[in-house]
């Protein structure tokens, strides 16, 4: 199910770029954490992935964000900072259960509800990695255009 008119708030976040295939898009999660953990930064908060890349590409354009445990850090290589980040006027679905089945489900779901509605996507495709008593689920959330209504 498809809700409107949500919103993806974080602080203390810091991001960094990668280019994966769509199969280890989450691979990249504990390079993530070690390059943090290189540099004396820990992750206390949420952790976004961010598909900049259209959905049916063959290799993804992804920016990891996490909130981290400092509110100001020394320049960390390839990597950004920033105090606040926020982004409004998204869509939001769940994905549950079998992540590696039931993501591409939920990524064509977005596809199709954005063809039906003749809308067009302005944001990356944002995963928010979330664990209920050691189930994971992923919250996904999508910016569009708001000129488009």
């Amino acid at each position: 199910m498809i809700v409107e008119n949500r919103e993806l708030t974080l602080n203390n976040v810091i991001g960094k770029n990668y280019i994966v295939e769509p199969k280890d898009l989450f691979v990249f999660l504990e390079t993530f954490r070690d390059d943090l953990k290189k540099v004396g930064l820990t992750i206390i908060g949420r952790v976004v992935v961010a598909i900049e890349s259209p959905l049916n590409a063959e290799s993804y354009s992804i920016e990891i964000l996490a909130e981290i445990d400092k509110s100001t850090i020394d320049k960390v290589e390839g990597a950004k900072f920033q105090s606040y980040y926020s982004v409004k006027n998204l869509i939001h679905t769940r994905a549950v259960g079998d992540l590696e089945k039931n993501l591409p489900a939920v990524f064509g779901e977005i596809t199709e509800y954005v063809e039906v509605n003749r809308r067009n996507i302005c944001t990356p495709v944002f995963n928010v990695l979330n664990s209920v008593e050691n189930s994971p689920y992923i919250e996904v959330y999508v910016g569009l255009d708001p000129y488009d209504e």
